[in-house]
Formats: structure tokens, C-alpha cells, sequence
């Protein structure tokens, strides 16, 4: 018993390590993320977790979309939307810079 216990210890950490070289050996953390290319002319969609969000593309963030995930970047509005906080629209989505 002990030792099946083990075994299923060891497969759970390599489930959480990523297990995959796409993210240099790092863990990806399981937070979904929305991000749409970065020439914009494209709805945000989401991602299960940041290692998933291909190149090339930015972190939507604000309103349904919620707080930018990656370290050191903030919401800010997205100048390639047709939205504008500026003009009485509080929900307008942003961009993660």
C-alpha cells in the first residue's frame, strides 16, 4: 500500500512540474488567462494556463477579464480597441504591459 502511495506521488509532482519542455522545465500555473494577438483585429480568448498563451500574442486584462497574471505588468487600455475609458465606458477591456 505504502509503496502504491508513493508511485501516485511521484505522477501527481510530475503533473504539477509541467512535464513539458515548452516552459523550460518551469511549472505553469493552473490560472486562466486571456490574451488575443498582439496586431489586435482579434477577440481575447482564453488560455487554461500563461505556458499555453502562444507567442506573439498580449494579456487582455480589466473588467471580465480581471487582473493581468504575469509578473510586473499592469492594465492598461487597449489603443487598438474601438473602447474608451475616456469617453464614459468603464468596462472597457486593457492590455497587460
Amino acid at each position: 500500500m505504502m509503496a502504491a502511495g508513493a508511485a501516485l506521488a511521484s505522477l501527481l509532482l510530475t503533473a504539477c512540474s509541467g512535464g513539458s519542455d515548452d516552459n523550460n522545465g518551469e511549472g505553469c500555473a493552473q490560472v486562466l488567462v486571456f490574451a488575443r494577438p498582439a496586431a489586435g483585429g482579434a477577440e481575447c480568448r482564453s488560455f487554461a494556463t500563461p505556458c499555453d498563451v502562444p507567442a506573439g500574442y498580449t494579456e487582455c486584462c480589466g473588467g471580465f477579464y480581471g487582473s493581468c497574471v504575469s509578473p510586473g505588468t499592469r492594465c492598461v487600455d487597449d489603443p487598438l480597441d474601438a473602447c474608451s475609458p475616456g469617453s464614459g465606458a468603464t468596462d472597457c477591456p486593457g492590455i497587460c504591459q
